[in-house]
């Protein structure tokens, strides 16, 4: 198991300059998908619920009082596992591209934050934490084969009265394989439908 310390020093090697908020953010999202992929925790640390998102208690007692960090040399990014590293730099080619307040919202927006605050305005102050198994089975949920995935689609748009033909699946499956994007699925379908 890696250390906290060394996770954020491996995503820093990476991303260079970030505000704090930012990184506490990729830092919850590697332990999320580290969970999913290797189905055991990146790290021991405990994440707590707090208003901005996602926090690690340990990391915020270093960075505190500071909005930005480049380094982090209380860990080496070169202590982790190559597992360990293959989930940070998948974490990076999902997360990094978004800024600290877009994830702070998606963190907001997700069941693991929602569920350890409880009752608790988004605004109160909170330090419980975020519990792994919540973790790993959100996440696990949001990582579909795209076969499973074009199914379940394809079931639901069924239930409303939508039928989805053959071409429009094999679009779905593109997109959630990851070949095409939505935008360019969206645009063929309204070419399609002004030719008609």
């Amino acid at each position: 198991m890696a250390e906290v310390n060394d996770v954020a020093a491996a995503l820093l090697s990476q991303t260079g300059q970030i505000t704090t908020m930012k990184l506490q953010k990729l830092v919850y999202y590697a332990q999320a998908w580290h969970l999913v992929f290797h189905s055991e925790p990146l790290f021991a640390d405990t994440i707590e619920a707090w208003p901005q998102g996602p926090v690690t208690r340990s990391l915020y007692e270093k960075h505190r009082r500071r909005r930005a960090v480049n380094e982090w040399p209380d860990g080496d990014p070169d202590h982790l596992s190559s597992g360990e590293r293959e989930t940070v730099d998948w974490v990076l080619s999902k997360y990094s591209h978004f800024s600290a307040e877009a994830l702070s919202k998606m963190t907001h927006m997700e069941r693991p934050w929602r569920i350890a605050r409880g009752l608790l305005a988004d605004d109160e102050k909170s330090s419980e934490p975020i519990r792994l198994e919540n973790m790993q089975h959100f996440y696990s949920r949001q990582r579909s084969d795209p076969d499973i995935a074009v199914s379940q689609a394809a079931a639901s748009a069924a239930m409303e009265g939508i039928e989805l033909d053959d071409d429009w699946q094999s679009r779905l499956r593109s997109v959630a394989s990851g070949t095409l994007s939505a935008e360019d699925a969206i645009a063929e379908e309204l070419r399609r439908a002004s030719q008609q």
